[in-house]
């Protein structure tokens, strides 16, 4: 499968922008928690509520990508939130008033909502369905390249300045708007020439596809179980585990490196079987991670433990993306890929509110509580993704389609 240019560079953006995000927001937990005060309750509600909130821009980015093009809706959503980060940066550095940051880190993460379903609709757009799977792993590569290095350096700068770490993710930002403006293009003739504002009507209209609706609905609760990893477990680590700020950064490294290593091998291992086989068996790494994190007594074991959760991501981030997009008709994928990023966007807040109040209302009765919440739902995550596999053609879950018998003209004749 021959991919064009532009995947690369955007998979080489995707990857400094990660790499920009991953300094500073894995971070801001433990700097509202730890140097501002906040209860981990009140911390992850605000997080949660975040993202809840931009889980809106989802079906809207996808919506206008269809109506506007791919392209325009990446750029002008990535230009935005480089302002936003960098409202927030100098508002930490002038210890201003939180409610600075309860106001900016919300609308920014809405307004970079959009390029998320507008960039997975453009490698679509390229890609034929059987050749997804890879597309979507080579991107995640690329993003876990830049979760390697991001944590690390982070980590490193968050011992000096908090107010640092998001003037540099600003800065990533604004660079990886201008090679999305000057190397990416569109595919001719997809955008439709014209806006219609998004309405539940259209959202309807796809969720009455019964068997889209439930991949939707598994991958809720899947995307609560993987949004354990930033918020979770770093509250998890600081308060339990005793680790530091660069230990907990060096967790998020290993992550982000261990997808860049063996994301190609476990990808080409899953290629050409059915993609909700692969998630079911990512969705019971989850669990078994989360569970072994949640009983670690030390650094070393917490590191194993991450290992093990990466490897679930390894096999579920891909497998998501490529079956919402083989999923979606050819005209609607914007649409169908923000309503699953709608879901899924949900989802990651719905986990972040669970784990955080989990961690700090049960952890202090029973400290290994809240991973077995987690667990609990990542097994259910696995029953719903097998389930659903009886219900998929088999060009929907990865499977290359059958090629046509010969016409009869066409046929040979036996010797």
């Amino acid at each position: 499968m021959s991919l064009p240019p532009g995947f690369w560079i955007l998979a080489a953006g995707e990857g400094l922008l990660t790499a920009g995000y991953a300094i500073s927001f894995p971070f801001l937990a433990v700097y509202l928690s730890g140097h501002r005060g906040l209860p981990m309750a009140w911390v992850g509600a605000f997080l949660a509520g975040s993202m809840l909130f931009s889980s809106l821009a989802q079906f809207i980015g996808g919506e206008v990508s269809d109506a506007i093009g791919r392209r325009k809706v990446m750029i002008w959503s990535m230009a935005a939130r480089t302002l936003m980060i960098a409202v927030i940066a100098w508002a930490i550095y002038t210890s201003a008033p939180l409610w600075w940051v309860f106001v900016f880190h919300p609308v920014g993460m809405f307004i970079g909502s959009f390029f998320h379903p507008a960039a997975r609709s453009w490698v679509a757009d390229f890609t034929p369905p059987a050749g997804r799977m890879k597309a979507y792993g080579f991107l995640r590569m690329a993003n876990n390249a830049g979760w390697a290095l991001g944590p690390a350096l982070g980590g490193f700068l968050a011992e000096g300045s908090y107010s640092l770490l998001f003037f540099v993710t600003a800065l990533v930002f604004g660079i990886c708007t201008g090679i999305v403006a000057l190397a990416v293009t569109d595919l001719p003739g997809l955008a439709k020439g014209r806006f219609v504002s998004p309405s539940l009507a259209g959202a309807a209209h796809a969720l009455k596809d019964r068997v889209f609706l439930r991949f939707c609905v598994f991958g809720f609760t899947m995307s609560a179980v993987m949004s354990q990893l930033v918020v979770s477990s770093s509250l998890y680590s600081k308060t339990y585990l005793g680790l530091s700020e660069r230990e907990i950064g060096l967790l998020f490294s290993i992550n982000g490196l261990m997808v860049v290593v063996f994301q190609y091998f476990v990808t080409r291992l899953l290629e050409g079987r059915r993609i909700t086989g692969g998630l079911a068996a990512g969705a019971l790494c989850y669990a078994a991670g989360y569970l072994s994190f949640g009983f670690a007594p030390s650094f070393f074991y917490a590191a194993a433990a991450i290992v093990l959760v990466t490897f679930g991501e390894i096999a579920v981030s891909p497998g998501m993306q490529a079956l919402g997009a083989n999923m979606a008709p050819r005209a609607e994928k914007g649409r169908y890929l923000g309503l699953q990023g709608l879901f899924q966007q949900v989802g990651n807040s719905t986990g972040i509110l669970i784990g955080s109040n989990a961690i700090g209302l049960l952890s202090p009765v029973y400290q290994q509580a809240p991973w077995f919440i987690i667990a609990a739902i990542a097994v259910i995550s696995s029953l719903g993704f097998l389930s659903l596999g009886r219900r998929l053609t088999p060009e929907q879950n990865g499977l290359r389609a059958a090629p046509p018998p010969p016409a009869p003209e066409q046929a040979t004749e036996p010797a």
